[in-house]
């Protein structure tokens, strides 16, 4: 399968697959890709074997129903459809080939489904480390691997080894130019074509500049720069001619006006272009009658309206009111070519209005793009444009180099772990560059300084962003609907790709930023979810990190969060809280782990309590503690917590009030004590 190589001249590059709609990109990549580590693993031929990618995929239905019945995750929008599905003998495997192909597209497995070098180091949190130059973008592993693979991703044309990056083009377009809209931006990235040359592609962005001062519409500037690129000269010439010379036959309609699935839908079309040009020299209305009822076929609509009706028709129109309205509109131009332009850049637009929300969301899962307000952006711009343009030829949009050496080849570099620096070869002369750019920038000549004015640049626009996107009352209004289950609200709040127990940690993480009295933490370090180039959750970052890892000046605080119910607690939560807490105090000597959860079980509450007299030994690091401590809310009390203005400080003081130095019996409702001096301070 190619999967980086276009099916023809006129294909769009999928960023997923459509076909399988998933809300949480991130999440659904790992379990994808745990369940291919775990499936492949016994040595299975996946090639032409389809009863295999049946039974892979039947497989992996089944663990997103155990996902979904006992941890509430709905990873898949339209999952309802994919639980119920039926094996048809007439595709069998489709659906296992289709799952997999997101995968194939950021390099974590081949197209035989073997988990290449770089899979298997994020699988298993063993990616390289940051280099020099990650290390400033703050970047966590799931950033950071979407980053770095989609820097090598390089779309190949359908009949030829040339091909081009469209992530890097993205962040070479975004270092021009701030607040473009979305649309346009995606739209502009799905039009490139692999052949076009470097020079072409620098002059579309270049290009842009006139729409961008508000000179030219965006409309005219895409018709200008790629009507070319839709179809062939050679196609385009003949259409002119074919209309120039009235060879309006069948044949023409159904080779250049075509429809993958039906001919008699290419002569409906031909119906169409025929009634337009023969409006605009007979303007009668049994004309105008056919082409209202025609405009409002949905075949039409999708062919030359973007699945809109193509023309302004009101109600009880005359002629001339309908020509008025719709004065500007190619269809009515009385030129056939000009008619078929609008209808090859429809057909485009339709397939990239159904591509572009994928490429939106993966571009977004790098941290660096952000798409806010429907507007893209260059996320750490200060950092990006200098170095972009030190690596100047290094940074290249295209190139042409054998499709089968790349993609066929499970040692080539797009399958390796490689970071930022191995990518481009930056040497150590081009990192100074970098740093004394960065330097001069911030004001200091001293470079150990620069990572410091960064991390106090990047803190200061974190909580600027919670103060102004997630102001108290909003985070009380999402505690309070994560407390009720309300997920759609949830979603509609905070944001659709990350699942609700992710979402909970994150807000859970703003939620003490207002808590804390004199906030001498960098919360900016303190999420442990990967955040989206919008700062918003993606998923837990894993590799055996607690949930919500606070060091501040005062304390150091782990939270652990769950939305198991209380019969699954005992379960699901009560090993793995413990086992964080004792890693995270044999770091950090002297800490507090608090546990957050809807509803608490009892036992759970119980054994937590007894811990404080029980010697652990860790787990990721070596070394001995006697005794944790750890303490347990409900979000309901939080939300009291929020409201009552009850501090970090007078929390873990009433907590560490009530420690017991000698072991005693842990009874039921030991608990209710420490929460009533919590509310009472």
């Amino acid at each position: 399968m190619n999967n980086l190589k276009l099916d023809s001249q006129q294909s769009i590059f999928n960023m997923g697959d459509t076909s399988i709609r998933v809300k949480q990109l991130v999440e659904v990549n790992r379990l994808i890709l745990k369940h291919v580590v775990e499936y492949m693993s016994s040595g299975f031929t996946w090639e032409r074997n389809t009863a295999l990618q049946e039974e892979f995929y039947k497989s992996f239905i089944d663990e997103i129903v155990r996902l979904e019945s006992e941890e509430g995750l709905e990873l898949f929008s339209d999952f309802q459809r994919a639980k119920n599905y039926v094996v048809n003998p007439h595709r069998l495997g489709l659906r296992g080939r289709t799952l997999t192909n997101a995968l194939m597209k950021t390099g974590l497995i081949t197209s035989d489904r073997k988990v290449s070098s770089v899979g298997k180091a994020y699988f298993n949190h063993e990616l390289k480390r940051s280099d020099k130059i990650e290390e400033l973008l703050n970047l966590s592993e799931d950033n950071l691997v979407y980053f770095r693979q989609f820097l090598k991703l390089r779309i190949y044309s359908s009949d030829s080894d040339n091909y081009f990056y469209n992530f890097r083009f993205a962040l070479l377009f975004l270092k021009k130019y701030d607040d473009v809209p979305q649309q346009d931006f995606l739209k502009i990235i799905e039009s490139i074509k692999p052949n076009q040359s470097e020079a072409e592609i620098l002059n579309i962005i270049n290009e842009y500049q006139n729409t961008y001062n508000n000179q030219e519409t965006f409309e005219e500037y895409y018709r200008r720069i790629f009507a070319s690129n839709l179809r062939s000269q050679s196609e385009l010439d003949y259409v002119k001619t074919f209309f120039r010379n009235q060879d309006l036959s069948d044949e023409n309609f159904i080779r250049y006006f075509n429809n993958r699935d039906s001919n008699k839908t290419s002569l409906l079309y031909k119906e169409y272009v025929l009634s337009l040009l023969e409006f605009s020299t007979h303007c009668s209305d049994n004309l105008l009658t056919k082409i209202i009822r025609l405009s409002k076929d949905d075949k039409i609509k999708k062919a030359f309206g973007g699945g809109r009706v193509p023309l302004k028709i009101n109600k009880n129109n005359s002629v001339s009111e309908f020509i008025e309205n719709n004065i500007d509109n190619p269809l009515l131009s009385g030129d056939g070519y000009q008619i078929y332009l609008q209808f090859i850049f429809s057909k485009h637009n339709d397939l990239i209005r159904e591509y572009s929300d994928m490429c939106r969301r993966a571009f977004q899962v790098t941290g660096l793009i952000s798409f806010e307000n429907g507007l893209a952006n260059l996320n750490n711009k200060w950092l990006l444009s200098p170095l972009i343009d030190i690596l100047g030829s290094k940074f290249n949009l295209t190139g042409d180099d054998p499709y089968d050496d790349y993609e066929q080849n499970e040692g080539s570099p797009w399958f390796s772990d490689l970071s930022f620096i191995d990518i481009f070869s930056i040497t150590d002369e081009e990192i100074s560059s970098i740093y004394n750019i960065l330097s001069e920038e911030f004001g200091v000549t001293n470079l150990e300084q620069v990572n410091d004015l960064i991390i106090d640049r990047r803190e200061n626009e974190y909580r600027e962003f919670i103060e102004s996107q997630f102001p108290v009352e909003k985070v009380l209004d999402i505690l309070e609907s994560i407390k009720e289950r309300e997920d759609e609200k949830v979603f509609e709040l905070v944001t659709e790709s990350a699942t609700i127990p992710t979402i909970f940690e994150y807000i859970l993480t703003i939620a003490w930023y207002y808590i804390s009295k004199n906030k001498r933490f960098l919360v900016h370090q303190t999420f442990q979810v990967s955040l989206d180039g919008n700062k918003l959750p993606l998923t837990h970052r894993g590799g055996g990190a607690g949930d919500i890892e606070v060091i501040a000046d005062e304390y150091s605080l782990l939270i652990e969060a769950t939305l198991m119910d209380m019969s699954a607690q005992k379960r699901g939560e009560l090993e793995p809280v413990i086992r964080h807490s004792i890693n995270f105090e044999i770091s950090n000597n002297g800490s507090q782990t608090i546990f957050i959860a809807n509803e608490l079980d009892n036992n759970v509450l119980n054994i937590f309590r007894a811990s404080q007299h029980i010697q652990f030994n860790g787990t990721l690091n070596a070394g001995t503690i006697d005794g944790l401590s750890i303490f347990a809310l409900t979000t309901e009390e939080m939300i009291d917590i929020l409201n009552n203005g009850i501090t970090d400080i007078d929390i873990l003081e009433v907590i560490s009030s009530h420690r017991k130095s000698v072991p005693e019996p842990i009874l039921n409702n030991w608990r209710e004590s420490i929460v009533k001096d919590i509310f009472e301070r």
